[in-house]
């Protein structure tokens, strides 16, 4: 009997790692399959929060002229790299356009974000890659989208064509990850697992960064 119990939670156990690590994986796929637009205003100020928007309609208006409609995943980085003066320019011209003489910081790169919904997806909590433009001090509220998927560009750059959202998702990602995106509430407890788990891998890492050598090491002796 006690044989038995043993090997029946065993197997729970492997089922639920199992499980885990599929989820892992998926939200792996998500993180490195979507980048995202981020734009942070200088403050709440009603003029501040209306320029943040000028400024995403003259980016989203020139996005497509700068990253290919056809571009994978890589391809939209790279441009994104090579697109940055010209992004700071365009941003900085319809602020002037708009009579504010506030700077304009423009970045690419790895930055955590927290879980966020757009329309009908969500994006868990994790570190996207993402176009970042922050308007004088940036500390206002801030407009995100995913720009890669484009789902956010005919919203915002008042586009007449119909867009099937779901299809462009389903086209650049692998199912297990866009089932993540769709059924949010499916996920949430294995998420919040595989979360704690990171957070404890990197603590240990950082505890071991941080634990002095022995004498022996010091010394380079074996």
């Amino acid at each position: 009997m006690k044989q038995s119990f043993r090997m029946l939670l065993l197997l729970l156990l492997a089922g639920a790692a199992a499980s885990l690590y599929d989820t892992a994986a998926a939200k792996q796929a998500l993180e490195q399959g979507v980048i995202r637009l981020h734009i942070l205003a200088d403050s709440d100020r009603t003029s501040d929060q209306t320029e943040k928007l000028l400024v995403r309609d003259a980016v989203m208006q020139h996005l497509q002229d700068w990253v290919p409609a056809d571009a994978d995943y890589d391809a939209a980085c790279d441009a994104i790299r090579r697109s940055l003066p010209a992004i700071r320019q365009t941003a900085e011209h319809a602020l002037r356009d708009a009579g504010s003489s506030d700077p304009v910081a423009v970045s690419f790169g790895e930055t955590p974000f927290p879980a966020r919904s757009y329309g009908d997806f969500t994006l868990p909590a994790g570190d996207y890659q993402a176009l970042r433009i922050s308007i004088g001090s940036g500390s206002g509220q801030n407009w995100w989208c995913m720009m890669y998927p484009a789902l956010c560009i005919p919203a915002a750059a008042k586009a007449d064509l119909p867009q099937d959202d779901r299809a462009l998702l389903h086209g650049a990602l692998p199912e297990s990850a866009c089932d993540i995106a769709e059924q949010p509430a499916k996920y949430e407890v294995r998420l919040k697992c595989v979360d704690a788990l990171h957070a404890a891998v990197r603590l240990l890492r950082e505890q071991l960064a941080e634990k002095p050598a022995s004498p022996e090491q010091r010394s380079g002796h074996p």
